[in-house]
């Protein structure tokens, strides 16, 4: 690089490597302080208002919530200190992202040598816009928590390869770390795909721990390839994984038969060009989306997603024999962090902002290598850098305001996701809570036309009791009895307790 850069490194070099964490800690407070003034929404009313094991100690053993118990213990601390006044909560909640924020710095300077790549690395990764659904929802720092303790890891694994270090200290803090991370989400369990990497590119072959013997580790790859085959074809694999796949289509207005998984393969695929595009262009962002199912192999989303997949894998085979380090570690942490939201095991839905959260670290410490770079070749490119960064705050905290209540939440995801059943029946229902019974009927009548869920026809049939209507209420209340749905089995039991003199349901 330039003398140019060399000096800003130099500069950035001699502050503190604390006084730079510090500024990002208060840099990700003043971009999302509207996060202070939301209020509990979406995923918090069942995580968090409505869940026993975050209000004391002894609820927390008791565990009436399963999963994610580190999360519960940073709640617990945030009811003891707040109640359940949301504003708090925010307190801890953006400190996991800042922090998260430092992390990236401490890795970029370390993979690249470049104090300001780090910066860049950390404030893209700060500001960005499709961290929002994470920073804005108290209920997601599960991802937060995991994502720290990932590169926690990452870094004191790295760390221990220094030299007039104690390597065994450093290697015990990363194995602790990462086990912690796991406490948090399972994404996790990726940390040591991310060690091997750092190893490969990073660590001479004399002085590598894991990849000391690449043979062992490609026999218990083989095994574990094989074991899943087994399980696949001989055991419940391929039951288990088949399981959640028609709800998952039913959620993107498509239908699945079963017969084969091409649909949900092409939709997974489109589904990581979707995000893709978003990571580099975030616009139209929301907390649900819905898209067309692609028509084939030919569909341009999947081709683009088939596309970046093969780039991606041929950039790093060419990194690793040019010895290209970051840009190979980089491609790593992308799809090491990606891999357990990537679909290729179902999971809730297609796209979604948080699943980015992770991988969009991989994307960043490019970005802050290409801008280190940058500058280093043209001394006024700080100053577009810069520029960009603004946007990107800027959008960040436009798009808080989404958050600021279930009208504002809903209302985009629908002019997002116009056809989304999911969407619609809750925009339908803040309606409803509101008392604008005509209103919620034309966004419910949207949300049943799909025929994916039953949920709206029961919302139906209570708007037409309110209205007075019996017949019609009936008539939806039959309707969503006869979707025979196990999600509501619950809510059809009641309903038919309670509309037992009017109504007997089919086969009794």
């Amino acid at each position: 690089m330039s003398n140019c850069n060399g000096d800003r490194d130099s500069m950035i070099a001699s502050l503190s490597p604390r006084w730079i964490i510090a500024a990002l800690l208060a840099a990700a407070y003043v971009v999302f302080v509207p996060t202070f003034s939301l209020p509990w929404i979406y995923d918090d009313l069942v995580v968090i208002v409505g869940n026993p094991d975050v209000q004391s100690i002894s609820a927390f053993w008791r565990d009436s919530y399963p999963g994610r118990p580190l999360r519960e213990v940073t709640f617990l601390l945030d009811h003891a200190l707040f109640g359940l006044q949301p504003a708090g909560w925010h307190l801890q909640h953006l400190l996991w992202h800042g922090l998260n924020a430092g992390l990236v710095f401490l890795l970029g300077r370390r993979l690249t040598g470049s104090p300001l790549a780090g910066v860049l690395a950390a404030l893209c990764f700060l500001v960005h816009p499709l961290q929002v659904e994470v920073v804005a929802n108290l209920s997601h720092r599960k991802d937060s928590l995991a994502l720290f303790f990932i590169l926690a890891a990452l870094l004191a694994y790295a760390r221990s390869f220094d030299a007039a270090v104690p390597l065994w200290r450093w290697r015990l803090a990363a194995l602790i770390l990462g086990s912690i991370g796991v406490l948090a989400k399972e994404n996790a369990l990726v940390v040591p795909l991310l060690w091997l990497g750092y190893e490969g590119l990073y660590v001479p072959p004399a002085e590598r721990l894991l990849l000391r013997r690449p043979r062992w580790i490609a026999a218990a790859a083989v095994a574990a390839g094989v074991a899943a085959v087994i399980w696949w074809l001989a055991g419940d694999g391929s039951e288990l994984y088949r399981e959640p796949l028609s709800g998952l289509m039913a959620k993107m207005n498509k239908s699945f038969a079963g017969d084969t998984l091409l649909p949900y393969w092409l939709m997974m695929l489109k589904g990581w060009a979707w995000m893709f595009l978003r990571l580099v262009w975030p616009a139209a962002l929301a907390v649900e989306y819905t898209y067309v199912a692609p028509s084939g192999w030919g569909d341009p989303w999947v081709l683009a997603a088939l596309v970046l997949t093969l780039a991606s894998l041929g950039l790093g085979v060419v990194t690793w024999r040019r010895d290209w380090r970051l840009v190979g570690m980089a491609l790593l942490c992308f799809w090491c962090l990606w891999l357990p939201t990537s679909n290729l095991w179902p999971l809730s839905y297609f796209a979604a902002d948080r699943y980015i959260y992770a991988p969009s670290v991989g994307v960043c410490l490019v970005a802050g290598w290409a801008g280190g770079w940058l500058v280093g070749h043209w001394r006024l490119a700080l100053l577009p850098l810069a520029g960009l960064l603004l946007l990107l705050a800027v959008l960040s905290w436009r798009q808080c305001g989404v958050w600021q209540s279930n009208f504002t939440l809903w209302s985009r995801a629908v002019a997002v996701s116009p056809t989304s059943t999911t969407a619609l029946n809750n925009l339908g229902q803040v309606h409803l809570d509101l008392g604008e019974l005509d209103e919620a009927q034309a966004y419910f009548q949207r949300a049943a036309a799909n025929m994916t869920d039953p949920i709206p026809f029961y919302n139906l049939g209570q708007l037409f009791e309110r209205k007075g209507d019996a017949e019609r209420a009936l008539y939806n209340y039959r309707l969503f009895l006869s979707f025979n749905d196990p999600r509501y089995q619950q809510k059809a039991q009641a309903l038919r307790q309670r509309l037992m003199p009017n109504y007997s349901p089919p086969g009794r």
